[in-house]
């Protein structure tokens, strides 16, 4: 899916959901045998996240026999975790175009328009299937993920409550509903669900990275420091992973080695408006004015919505003797519920 930051740098990246299927139905000749077993093989390289070989073995079934909807859906799903778009949607197309019935395959294009931001195409999509998967909790999960790539949080939260009524242990909606909770200002809920999440799953490294900007949002950057450090154990050159630790750094007053972090994340990520908002950071601690500036109107040119964006751009601003300008930013911070952006402007435009 689309990344969510918020603010200090915290993304979310919102996994997709496959249920795969396993069988092919009327295998009678030995040409349908022998693709099931192409397919049995691919399923088992795609479960062992083994994804170019699962391919391999997807397009061996499929040249034997090219009409089986189940090899089109799952080469898709191979395909997505490779990042090859176009072959994934052009497999799940295929898959209902073979079988206009198969409701798992509108399922698994739902989760890939909602990743490229394509809500209309992935509510129809999700609207097809309703009767079928009305009672699925992976379903509602999926509807929370649309919702919220929307910006609509609050019904976001609400089919992720939903989706967690009809499997309480569901580990992804909990994630994602901490991130809606992020996003609305409910720290104390989005705790309580990344750390349900890896008490569940140990593996769940996004809710790792979560919590890390939990504490250190409560200015705890020893627990912090220890939670991006669980995360860049699972993804050490991951660029969210890499500029979250250079920010906890940056909290610790570790400022070299926080430095090298966020311009290594910059390096694997130029748009990650967060990073470019740490940079400022560190400039403004070590007093490079017009450098912090630049780094702080980079951030703010690439995600208005970079959170506290308004505070910091509004300091840069200030210290560079452009006080009406900082006085008009911080207003806006205010205007959108940012409170270090209303002590800001009280103190320093009144």
């Amino acid at each position: 899916m689309t990344k969510l930051f918020t603010k200090f740098t915290f993304t979310f990246y919102l996994l997709l959901f496959f249920s795969l299927s396993v069988f092919i139905t009327a295998c009678s000749d030995q040409e349908q045998s022998e693709a099931s077993q192409f397919f049995l093989k691919g399923n088992l390289e795609l479960d062992k996240k083994e994804y170019a070989n699962a391919i391999r073995y997807y397009g061996e079934a499929l040249q034997k026999k090219a009409d089986l909807a189940d090899v089109h859906n799952n080469r898709g799903i191979a395909y997505l975790r490779l990042s090859e778009l176009e072959k994934a949607l052009e497999d799940f197309n295929k898959a209902i175009e073979i079988d206009p019935k198969f409701e798992e395959a509108y399922f698994n294009r739902a989760g890939f328009f909602i990743d490229q931001q394509a809500f209309a195409l992935a509510t129809a999509d999700l609207e097809h299937i309703r009767k079928t998967y009305g009672d699925s909790t992976n379903y509602y999960l999926k509807w929370g993920d649309l919702k919220f790539g929307q910006g609509y949080y609050e019904q976001a939260l609400a089919e992720y409550d939903r989706a967690l009524s009809l499997r309480p242990k569901n580990v992804q909606a909990l994630v994602n509903r901490g991130v809606a909770y992020f996003e609305k200002k409910n720290f104390k809920a989005a705790k309580a669900d990344f750390e349900n999440a890896v008490k569940l799953d140990s593996l769940q490294q996004l809710a790792y990275n979560n919590l890390s900007l939990i504490f250190a949002r409560e200015n705890q950057p020893e627990q912090a420091l220890k939670f991006i450090e669980r995360a860049l154990d699972f993804d050490p050159v991951n660029p969210i992973y890499l500029n979250n630790k250079g920010y906890v750094l940056l909290l610790q007053n570790q400022q070299s080695e926080a430095k090298k972090l966020i311009d290594l994340s910059l390096i694997k990520d130029p748009q990650n408006s967060y990073a470019h908002r740490n940079l400022g950071l560190y400039f403004l601690k070590n007093g490079q004015k017009d450098e912090a500036l630049t780094a702080f109107q980079k951030a703010y040119q690439l995600s208005a919505a970079t959170d506290q964006i308004h505070v910091w751009l509004g300091e840069a601003l200030f210290v560079n003797n452009q006080k009406e300008e900082a006085c008009r930013v911080w207003k806006k911070g205010e205007a959108l519920g940012e409170a270090d952006a209303v002590a800001k402007y009280r103190k320093n435009c009144k």
